[in-house]
């Protein structure tokens, strides 16, 4: 995979991280006009709405803070290249076949963050954590080693 493209997987994260940020900000300036308005406030000590909106707009600022603290995480990440010395690693983008159907191909891209799905050239990139268990096994394997995943064979395809 060229450089280009993995630049282009890079500003899709963090474009995606930057959606998911707006979204919280969002959620937090509702969260917070809620707890705050007049009308909100408690009639009796059972009337909880403000102070559970008070509660949702910490949660949603603490949010904001983990969102925007992976990002500059991941501005200042450099995504490495496979390379058949020392295998799939963190960065590498890893095209997994089910040996049984070798045209229904899975892209994954291994990352300090997980938990998306990137649309780059066509292809749906799901992107998984380092810490997923489906991506320490392949942290252990070569392009061309099988992997068994969900009681299902599939080849390691291809990895840039």
């Amino acid at each position: 995979m060229s450089e280009s493209k993995k630049r282009q997987l890079k500003a899709a994260l963090l474009a995606a991280l930057d959606e998911e940020i707006q979204a919280a900000l969002d959620g937090a300036t509702q969260a917070h006009e809620t707890a705050s308005h007049e009308d909100n406030k408690p009639e009796n000590q059972y009337d909880t709405l403000a102070l559970e909106a008070a509660y949702l707009a910490h949660g949603q600022s603490e949010r904001i803070r983990t969102l925007q603290e992976t990002r500059i995480r991941i501005s200042h990440w450099q995504a490495a290249d496979y390379s058949d010395d020392e295998g799939i690693q963190t960065g590498v983008l890893v095209m997994l076949q089910p040996v049984q159907h070798p045209a229904a191909a899975r892209w994954l891209w291994i990352t300090p963050v997980g938990g998306r799905q990137l649309q780059v050239d066509g292809h749906d990139i799901q992107v998984i954590s380092t810490q997923a268990p489906l991506a320490r096994q392949l942290m252990q394997c070569m392009a061309g080693d099988d992997v068994m995943i969900n009681q299902q064979r599939w080849e390691v395809a291809d990895a840039w």
